[in-house]
Formats: C-alpha cells, structure tokens, sequence
C-alpha cells in the first residue's frame, strides 16, 4: 500500500491541515508538525473502526481463525512431547514430589528445634538489632526458603517443557542455577557457620539502597527505612565495612584479602558450579534481548519468520529437564545437610538418598532421548 492510499494517515493530514489553517501549526516548523502528526495518527488509529471498517473486519476475522489454529497447533506440540517424553515427565513429577516431601521434612525439622531452642534464637539477633534474625535459625530459614523456591521453579520448568516453551525452559534454568550458586556458597564455611549467611540476610539493606538511588535519579521520593532498617544499615557499615553495599559483598568472607565488588561468575567458581555455566549463558539469552538471542529464534515455517507460540525443541527439553533436576537435588540435599547439622535431626538426612534416587531415574531418561523411535 502506497501511503497516499492509507484511511488512517490521509485522517491524520486532514487534521493537521484543519490545525495549520487555523493557526495553530506553524507550516514551516517541521519539528512541530512531526509531532503533531503523530498525535494525529494516534487520534485516527482511536478511529479506526469507523475510518476503516474494512481493515478492521479483516483482523476481527483473522483472530477467529488464529484462535482455532493456535489451539490445535499447540495441542499438537503437547502430545508430540508427551509421546516423547511421557515416561521422562513422569519421573520428573516423582523426583518433584520427593523434593516436596524433603522441603516439608526441613521445616519440621526447624520448626521442632526452634520449639526446643527458642530462647537461645531470641538472643541471637543479626548484629544485635532487635527484629532481625541471625545466625543460625537465619541460615536454617534461607535454605529452607531456597529450597522452596527452587520447587517452585522446577514445577514452572516441567509445565512450560511439556507445552513447548523452550526459551522460558532455559530462563527458569538459569534461575535454579543462581538459586544453586548461592545455596552452595552459604555452606562453603561449614554447615554450622553463619558468617556468610548473616551477611546474606543483611545484603537485603544493600538491594534497598540500589532501589532507592534508581527511584531518587527518576525523580522519585524512596521509601525511607524505618528504625530498625536504618539502625541494621549502621551496623552493617560499622562491621562489614562500606564495600559490604558493593556487588555481592555479602559473599567477600569466601574470598579473603578480597574486596567487593565480587563477580557471580566467580562465586559460581568457589563452590564448584562452573561446569554448568553453559546452562547459565543460554539462560542469559533466553531472558535478555541481545541480538544473537533474537535471530537463533529464525524458524522460517508455518509461514512465520520467527514463532509466536509454543513450539517443539526436543533438545532443549532433553538437557535443560535434566540440568534443572540435578540443580533442584542439589539445592535440596545442601540444605538437608546444613539443616541436619544445625537442629542435630541426623535422620532427616534419609531423604538426601531418596531425592538423589529420583533424580537419577529421571536424568537418564532424559539423557537417553525419551521415547525416541
């Protein structure tokens, strides 16, 4: 369609035309008469029904259809998964149901022994402000809330997996990766030590800051911390120092003589993780809008350039299903252990063989390609 020809835009001069003649446009100020136009356009555009009523017809009819078509095609994508992966997506709900059973252990296990140690807990508030906790019941309570996270995460990884959403099968998988990341790193010191997780719990002081400049440069007015915040963010400074509020300074007690600011990628070294950093990286693609990740979604078929919808990736699902699995057993196994340490429920500890069992039935499963014919 030649412009000359559009409904909308010969509206749009109309009134810019009505706007010169009646004086308040100036013709020979383009600027001016850009954006007016604009404004024009997006008036037409509000119109649309009625200027073109043609146009607008043929959308109204195109989404019917697409509507019938996009069920039926991504019905297709979920059965051409299930055939495949059926047996694996079984599995995958058994080790998730495991790790369930193993999240609900640990907070019983913390929930008894905070029950037999409650005074003690109470005593040992973070840096000695009233209201935070520390130390030990703090460090019980971020593995627990790790663990249920990585959960969580994992039941998304399954669902978008059987129905065909591969790029959100890596960003999720990353996402358990930096949750494994941090899981590790809290235990590094020792499963009873709380130095680092202290500092961990605290570091929320540092999230608060970076949100409160962010807000400050747009022109907005911060949420101030109240007493107890500010009292904490004093405390924090006198004993951790003001590069504590730099780039991960909570992990610095695992890189001594090191100052913040400290890499992900070099916490992720510590604890032993860089083995799945590929993992990470494509999660990077799937999340960000660099242009390498926008033309590897080139598909050129169902007469679209670039998917819109769900879509088979028997790759992704392949390594991305196992790779989560093994970082949801890991995380749930590190705070087992640390948990079991720390409220002396050595028992608990049966569930690490449980999970780790359930874990490896599915990764095979995966890693044999399925159900493949």
């Amino acid at each position: 369609m030649k412009p000359g020809d559009s409904v909308l835009l010969r509206h749009a001069v109309k009134r810019l035309s009505e706007e010169i003649k009646k004086g308040s446009l100036s013709e020979g100020d383009e600027d001016e008469l850009q954006v007016a136009l604009l404004v024009a356009l997006d008036e037409a555009i509000e119109l649309s029904r009625e200027l073109a009523p043609e146009d607008h017809g043929w959308f109204m009819r195109e989404i019917e259809k697409r509507r019938r078509v996009r069920n039926k095609m991504m019905a297709k994508i979920r059965r051409t998964h299930l055939r495949r992966w059926g047996r694996g997506f079984r599995l995958f709900d058994e080790a998730l149901t495991a790790s369930e059973v193993l999240n609900a252990g640990i907070e019983d296990a913390i929930g008894a022994w905070v029950l037999e140690s409650e005074p003690s807990i109470y005593r040992e508030p973070l840096l000695g402000v009233h209201g935070f906790l520390g130390g030990k019941a703090l460090k019980c309570l971020l593995l627990l809330s790790l663990h249920s996270r990585a959960c969580s995460i994992s039941n998304e990884i399954r669902l978008l997996a059987e129905h065909g959403f591969p790029e959100a099968v890596r960003a999720r998988t990353r996402s358990l990766h930096e949750l494994t990341v941090i899981s590790l790193a809290l235990c590094t010191p020792g499963q009873g030590e709380t130095n680092v997780s202290d500092r961990y719990g605290a570091w929320t002081l540092a999230e608060a800051r970076k949100e409160s400049r962010t807000i400050s440069e747009r022109g907005g007015t911060p949420v101030p911390l109240d007493e107890a915040e500010a009292e904490m963010e004093r405390k924090a400074e006198a004993a951790w120092g003001s590069d504590f509020f730099r780039q991960n300074g909570w992990a610095a007690p695992l890189f001594p003589g090191r100052r913040p600011p400290i890499p992900f990628s070099e916490i992720e070294k510590l604890v032993g993780m860089e083995n799945r950093r590929n993992y990470y990286m494509a999660g990077n693609d799937a999340i960000h809008a660099g242009p390498s990740a926008l033309m590897n979604r080139l598909r050129l078929r169902n007469g679209s350039i670039f998917p819109t919808l769900s879509e088979v990736q028997h790759q992704t699902i392949r390594h991305f299903t196992a790779a989560a699995l093994i970082n949801l057993s890991d995380i749930g196994v590190t705070a087992c252990r640390a948990v079991a340490s720390i409220t002396g429920d050595f028992d608990l500890l049966s569930g690490v063989k449980v999970v780790h069992d359930a874990e490896e039935r599915a990764v095979e499963e995966f890693k044999n390609d399925g159900m493949r014919a």
